[in-house]
């Protein structure tokens, strides 16, 4: 029987039902528990520090999410067992749908006509060009690849970029620091799905927005901390960026008193824009429990050194 202690989330009756259609001999409890305690596998999003570290009988940690930064900021986690990352295909649609979402959302002008809206006033501009904007994703892995191939099915000029190089079909992709700055040069658009690493660690900041072209648009659905929020402040009172629409933040919740909240050309999103659907990720779960417990590497395992 394997012992699965669960952390995360308040879906853990879901979670038990999901995970029956596709795994055999388990329970399911409470990571808290002291049945929890003795777990041999935890399935969490953000357990307490230390407490994985506490657990004797731990041979695998399955994340609920795609995110691994909260683990990467826990020195106390075993690094000598499997840590497994989320890469769900519906994850991918859903932050995909959200990115194209914001970006056409700021390319068709929706801003200004829902202003326009609120006072009666009838006042066309000129529509910006339906095809050949240029369009950066920042990211181009298990989600990054399947937006920027939506992307160029609608027109746009796309770019990807990406620690190491791979081949995305219309898509330019540009790999390493050293091509970063071709990647950016004139991108109407930046789109960022990075996974956080001391590398992205503050990457949107001034030297990169003053690469992209003149009224350009920012999308952050990578991480909060990928974003020097003052920076993009200080860019978009300048001219230089026109917006930005985000779905993470440094801290979260986003304190109420935060510039952002009231920021006319700042979208604020909480942390939704791709949220876990255990449907379909209790099939990678349930893979993942089985590798682990059959002494198998099991997919998507995390390189602690990499940070993803």
């Amino acid at each position: 029987m394997t012992v699965i202690g669960f952390y995360g989330s308040s879906q853990m009756d879901g979670w038990r039902t999901k995970l029956g259609r596709h795994l055999d001999n388990f329970t399911l409890v409470d990571l808290m528990s002291p049945e929890g305690a003795r777990a041999d596998i935890a399935l969490v999003w953000a357990p307490p520090k230390g407490q994985l570290a506490k657990m004797p009988n731990l041979r695998g940690i399955i994340m609920q999410g795609q995110g691994v930064d909260y683990m990467m900021s826990d020195p106390t986690v075993p690094r000598d067992i499997p840590l497994v990352r989320l890469v769900d295909p519906d994850m991918s649609n859903a932050l995909s749908h959200w990115a194209i979402l914001a970006a056409l959302d700021f390319w068709r002008d929706a801003p200004y006509y829902r202003d326009c809206q609120v006072v009666a006033k009838w006042a066309p501009i000129v529509q910006r060009p339906a095809t050949g904007a240029k369009v950066g994703i920042m990211g181009v892995g298990a989600i990054g690849s399947v937006m920027a191939s939506r992307f160029a099915s609608l027109d746009f000029d796309v770019r990807g970029w990406a620690r190491t190089m791979r081949q995305v079909d219309n898509v330019a992709v540009f790999a390493g620091e050293d091509n970063l700055p071709a990647f950016l040069d004139g991108l109407n658009i930046l789109i960022s799905v990075l996974p956080l690493t001391p590398a992205t660690h503050g990457i949107l900041n001034s030297q990169l927005f003053h690469q992209l072209a003149k009224g350009a648009y920012i999308i952050n659905g990578g991480r909060g901390a990928q974003l020097v929020e003052a920076d993009l402040l200080d860019a978009i009172a300048s001219g230089q960026i026109a917006g930005a629409a985000l779905d993470v933040f440094a801290t979260e919740p986003l304190p109420a008193d935060h510039a952002f909240w009231s920021h006319p050309k700042i979208t604020i999103w909480p942390h939704v824009a791709a949220q876990t659907n255990p449907n379909t990720a209790a099939i990678q779960v349930a893979a993942a429990i089985r590798a682990i417990m059959a002494g198998v590497e099991p997919e998507n395992r995390v390189d602690w050194g990499r940070g993803y």
